[in-house]
């Protein structure tokens, strides 16, 4: 508690000190940037922050050092938190994940998304509902007849994650009922839906991939607002009629109380990052949908998202 005390009257110090001083938003960026990454090496948000680093580097898009840091443990919580206590520093800052958003809906953490500067949506983790092309199910129409007529079993990875979510809206946009079928990863995903054992699935596209591909899945919706970068075949819930969305960020934040130049010149570095042809690749080698969004209007897609989070896992006895 000490500890951190001290920590955060330094962070107001620090704050205090960047706002009072004339110009400096104007001569930024003029230090080494610190990359804290809130999870350990070799995961997905240390694949995108890494990659995007990397561009940063190679495009000379930030003109100082940038040290990586990996501050991992309570599912991004120490990390994030960390990011939030260097208040009114901008020479730091951090990627988004799903537990950017679900991680302080289940856990008693010092911070929310909203303790953060928005500064973009570069990637998204939306889900597509799945069946196997051989089933009745050719259209998210027969899907919704055939749970009005009978039951219907859905499965996803974990019991509370965002297949589940993405379950719960699709069922709530449609008037249905479903059984939902929690199950512990991908591959198992693929095996219970190859074998029957359920009607559908929800997962992210780079779990499905192959499948579709050879022929054996189909994907009936995708849930983010936009159609997959990767599968542009493939229309959204809201396009059939399903009102609804719902996607988990890859984006980056900045701690609070920073100057409002400093997030614009950070959105104006980030357009350029995903024009690059390497985050292209990344987009298409890990199966992310790349619709990005900017500065404030990110900061009400986290807010939303959040909602919606927090409303289903309330729905569903995840939480109080």
């Amino acid at each position: 508690m000490i500890k951190r005390a001290i920590f955060g009257t330094m962070a107001a110090v620090a704050a205090l000190s960047f706002s009072a001083t004339p110009g400096i938003a104007e001569e930024y960026p003029a230090e080494r940037l610190t990359y804290t990454i809130a999870f350990g090496p070799g995961g997905g948000n240390d694949r995108m922050s890494r990659t995007l680093v990397d561009i940063l580097k190679q495009y000379e898009l930030y003109p100082g050092n940038i040290v990586v840091e990996n501050r991992e443990g309570g599912s991004g919580a120490v990390g994030f938190s960390y990011v939030k206590r260097q208040a009114g520093n901008p020479y730091s800052a951090t990627s988004t994940s799903g537990n950017f958003i679900g991680t302080p809906l289940v856990a008693d953490t010092d911070w929310t998304y909203a303790d953060f500067t928005p500064i973009a949506l570069l990637a998204s983790d939306a889900m597509f509902l799945v069946v196997r092309t051989d089933s009745d199910f050719k259209s998210l129409d027969k899907v919704v007849a055939a749970a009005n007529e009978g039951r219907i079993t859905i499965a996803g990875s974990g019991s509370a994650g965002p297949e589940r979510v993405t379950a719960s809206l699709f069922a709530q946009a449609a008037g249905i009922k479903y059984e939902y079928v929690p199950i512990g990863s991908g591959g198992e995903l693929v095996t219970a839906l190859t074998s029957g054992s359920v009607d559908a699935v929800v997962a992210n596209p780079s779990e499905v991939a192959g499948q579709i591909e050879a022929g054996t899945f189909t994907a009936l919706a995708f849930s983010d607002t936009e159609r997959s970068t990767n599968h542009p075949e493939i229309p959204t819930f809201r396009e059939l009629g399903y009102d609804f969305n719902f996607s988990l960020p890859r984006g980056v934040v900045l701690p609070p109380d920073l100057d409002p130049a400093v997030q614009d010149w950070w959105i104006a570095a980030l357009k350029k990052a995903v024009d690059t042809p390497e985050w292209q690749d990344y987009l298409v080698t890990n199966g992310m949908s790349g619709n990005p969004i900017w500065g404030a209007e990110f900061g009400v897609y986290l807010k939303e998202t959040s909602t919606k989070y927090e409303t289903v896992l309330k729905d569903i006895g995840a939480i109080d």
